[in-house]
């Protein structure tokens, strides 16, 4: 019933349609005709005929458009109709392909991500300004060394005295104190250095801190460093290398866009500085960023060999091909073989083994010295082990000295024999000294009796035994007892004097308490030098039993005065005992 009320009306509409498109076509011929009159009154009849064809085109063309509207027409209606029985339908579908359309969105947003972050490392550069961390106060003080720190001082008052050089001092006495408490690695003023730091515009204060910041490995000036790191231009080259070290050992990974910058900028007097931090503190992602270097043609020789060394310290893999090539490339500049021999030992893949025994054959000794620092990564390849302790053989002294410092940090064992031999008869002192060092760290039965030998033989030259107690002591495994014996040998016999000195101060060095004895002894001499080597050996290890021989010394009238104020440090002897002495002297 519903279909057919819309068919009545559709039958309607029809018929009022056409009754319209007839009444307006009649008028649009009316005004045709009347159109044409005009024209006939005003042109000649040969117009006239021109004017009847384009009446018979336009009223042709009016039909066309009639005609037109009418089918438009009937569609709408049939539209209408064919919308109004699939209504219910058309909602359904319309969820469905609303469900779909999302779901196809979110798969392609999920693609479009996963490429972006695929092509993150290539399509954008990895510098930029880094954020600069928080400020934050130096770590809490390493009470071990400390103690062992204070143990150091010669007064009770040392530690004062050195706070207010900190905070009072001049430069040159503050720089003085900085050098010496990077050297004794002394963390007891970590607070008050800091607090300079942040007040002082020297830039010889400012190194000074940072590299002593850098030696206890306190990352305290982290937001200092990333700052200047950010721009370093106008700061002194001095300050800014050694911001980069501070850096590399405190690892500050936050100062990575801006140490990728200053590479991208292609800075030359940073760019070495930038790339040997990218080294310490990069990723596998920076390491990708700085392989793309290796096929630049622009890069200097010193830059590339920071290159090589910088790849084989990120363990760079992915360019382990290409830096085979290049070591194995003889028309390679050599400094650069070289160190691409190092980065294959710093990428620690045992492929590379045969490589670098492949690439000791070279005439360059440079370059075989930096084969036997590459090999020393695989102690355990046979290969390996086999051809550095074949080194210490090798013609030129440098290759020579690589080859016996691996052994030693190594301890070879199978290589004493060749260092014996090599302590006897090598033209180089450098080699002599180094075969001995190696010899006492390796302990071995074999090399501790060679060197105890060299301290009792009578024939043994005074510098042979001068080394050979230096290496034992520091080893501290065999010969104490000879040592002993030889230095007290020598208090008498000022022809020893310098055999004395060199011992004493080993034993200052090494000082134990079964070195009272001695310490003893060295007091009781008459010349000025030895007995402040006595006191050296008392400042590191306090015999209480030696302070009353100390006190006589402070008493003696025709003492050293240096070495009485040392004693009066050390003794924390006041002013008042000092009078009253001379006056008991006095009477």
């Amino acid at each position: 019933m519903k279909r057919f009320f819309k068919l009545f009306i559709f039958c309607i509409s029809f018929l009022f349609l056409g009754e319209s498109l007839f009444s307006q076509e009649s008028q649009d011929l009316d005004s045709s005709e009347t159109k044409e009159i005009n024209l006939y009154d005003l042109q000649s009849g040969d117009i006239e005929v021109e004017n009847l064809s384009e009446e018979t085109e336009e009223a042709e063309k009016t039909s066309d458009l009639n005609l037109a509207d009418q089918e438009n027409s009937e569609n709408s209606q049939i539209s209408q109709e064919s919308s109004s029985n699939t209504e219910e339908n058309e909602v359904d579908e319309s969820d469905d392909v609303e469900t779909i359309a999302q779901s196809q969105e979110s798969e392609e947003s999920e693609d479009e991500e996963s490429e972006d972050e695929e092509s993150e490392d290539d399509g954008k550069s990895l510098g930029g300004i880094a954020t600069v961390p928080e400020k934050k106060r130096p770590k809490p003080i390493d009470q071990k060394k400390a103690d062992a720190a204070r143990e150091k001082d010669e007064s009770k008052d040392d530690e004062e005295n050195n706070r207010k050089i900190i905070m009072y001092g001049l430069p040159s006495e503050i720089g003085e104190l900085l050098d010496k408490l990077t050297e004794n690695d002394d963390p007891r003023f970590t607070q008050d250095i800091y607090d300079l730091f942040q007040n002082t515009s020297n830039a010889t204060i400012k190194e000074k801190v940072l590299k002593y910041f850098t030696k206890i490995e306190d990352p305290c000036l982290e937001d200092y460093a990333v700052n200047l790191i950010n721009d370093p231009y106008d700061e002194k080259k001095d300050i800014v290398s050694a911001t980069f070290k501070y850096i590399q050992t405190v690892k500050t990974k936050e100062a990575l866009p801006a140490v990728i910058t200053i590479l991208e900028v292609e800075n030359e007097d940073y760019f070495n500085d930038a790339l040997a931090t990218l080294g310490e503190i990069g990723s596998q992602r920076e390491a990708k960023f700085i392989a793309d270097y290796l096929d630049r043609p622009d890069l200097s020789d010193a830059q590339r060999q920071t290159l090589m060394r910088t790849l084989g310290k990120m363990k760079a893999l992915n360019t382990w091909s290409k830096v085979v090539e290049i070591l194995e490339d003889e028309d390679e500049n050599s400094f650069v073989r070289m160190y691409a021999a190092e980065a294959l030992g710093f990428m620690e893949k045992e492929e590379g083994v045969p490589v670098l025994v492949r690439a000791y054959s070279a005439t360059d000794p440079n370059l075989r010295q930096y084969v036997i620092k590459g090999l020393s990564h695989y102690p355990n390849v046979l290969e390996a082990k086999s051809l550095i302790i074949q080194a210490i053989r090798d013609e030129h002294w440098r290759v020579r000295q690589e080859a016996i410092n691996v052994c030693k940090e190594n301890t070879f064992a199978e290589a004493v024999p060749y260092l014996i031999f090599r302590a006897d008869k090598d033209s180089e002192k450098v080699i002599k000294n180094a075969s001995m060092d190696a010899i006492a760290a390796i302990n071995t039965k074999e090399g501790n009796d060679y060197l105890v030998a060299i301290i009792t033989n009578k024939k043994s030259g005074d510098s042979s035994k001068q080394k050979a107690a230096e290496v034992l002591l520091k080893a501290g495994n065999a010969g104490q007892a000879e040592i002993l014996e030889l230095a007290e040998s020598c208090l008498d016999d000022d022809k020893k004097k310098n055999l004395r000195y060199s011992i004493g101060k080993e034993l200052a060095k090494n000082s134990k308490p079964e070195f009272a004895k001695i310490c003893s002894l060295y007091l009781a001499s008459k010349d000025t030098t030895t007995i402040g080597i006595g006191l050296d050996m008392y400042k590191n290890c306090r015999f209480s039993s030696v302070e009353e021989q100390m006190r006589a010394i402070e008493k003696d009238k025709k003492a050293n005065s240096s070495i009485k104020n040392r004693i009066r440090n050390m003794l924390n002897i006041e002013e008042s005992e000092e009078s009253d002495s001379k006056e008991e002297t006095s009477k």
